[in-house]
């Protein structure tokens, strides 16, 4: 029989700390919130370090936070369904799984508008028009943002760049300048990748711009800004296509705060490269 990470708790409860129990109290009550939630979020609503939610997992023979979450979304969900995406959840033909696809990236656009805060879109739009290059970063499926960020902005500008490489991303960010930025994508700003890129940028003197999903993020104490977007997760969906739409919606706002502040060299520039795309065409 599989292990149901809420049975196990409830079995182990007597032997936890103080604090552990605070952590159990609060996740047996608020289930299906503590699927979305972040450590951080975590600890603050428990009132308890973040090292300590991280001990609580591994004395639950957790790998981590995150795992403790997928367990405690496959507790939670019926058998089988814990690895449907939302769209298809509840939808009986074709038509209908296309209705609520399309409501959610209805939706995740709509919260994106929402959560992005105007003065931080306008210190991000200068920190990259000031920027001697500015490098676009993400792991995992938001390195796909980051390439159509590079790709988008580098039609108005010639010092945005972007490295898929983990190694060389790395090696990038140990050669910065304090002139340089590097705009981030990360839905949930506590990666390891993140954390180290992060310190590196710091130690260097450059600029971190963070998209993600929770402003309370580990990520989030490094970046001079940082841009709020996506929806809630489920452990299980492994990076949304909805978050990825939120995302790459900040990226069509910061391009076009962007080109605002110089509309005239991001338009010669936009004609440079339209004239060389023509040759490409029939």
């Amino acid at each position: 029989m599989e292990k149901n990470i809420l049975a196990q708790m409830l079995q182990e409860y007597e032997s936890f700390t103080r604090s552990e129990r605070k952590i159990a109290d609060y996740v047996l009550e608020h289930q299906k919130e503590t699927q979305y939630i972040s450590i951080t979020d975590l600890s603050n609503q428990c009132e308890v370090a973040v090292s300590t939610v991280s001990l609580f997992c591994r004395k639950l023979k957790l790998a981590g936070f995150n795992d403790f979450k997928l367990e405690l979304a496959r507790a939670a969900s019926p058998a089988g369904a814990a690895g449907i995406g939302p769209g298809g959840r509840g939808a009986s033909t074709p038509t209908a799984v296309k209705d609520k696809v399309l409501q959610e990236a209805q939706d995740a656009l709509t919260n994106a508008y929402h959560m992005l805060a105007e003065r931080e879109v306008a210190r991000a739009a200068d920190l990259l028009r000031d920027a001697g290059q500015v490098i676009c970063l993400g792991q995992g499926n938001h390195s796909v943002v980051a390439l159509a960020a590079w790709a988008q902005f580098s039609t108005t500008s010639s010092k945005f760049k972007t490295i898929q490489d983990s190694h060389m991303q790395m090696v990038t960010l140990s050669t910065l300048s304090s002139t340089d930025v590097v705009l981030y994508f990360s839905y949930s700003g506590a990666t390891h990748e993140l954390l180290s890129a992060a310190e590196v940028i710091r130690n260097r003197g450059a600029r971190l711009i963070l998209v993600t999903r929770y402003l309370n993020s580990p990520a989030s104490a490094y970046a001079d800004v940082v841009l709020l977007c996506g929806p809630n997760e489920l452990p299980f969906q492994f990076g949304s296509s909805a978050a990825l739409v939120a995302q790459l919606y900040v990226v069509e706002v910061l391009l076009s705060e962007f080109v605002r502040r110089d509309p005239e060299r991001a338009e010669a520039n936009r004609q440079s490269v339209g004239k060389a795309l023509t040759q490409k065409c029939v």
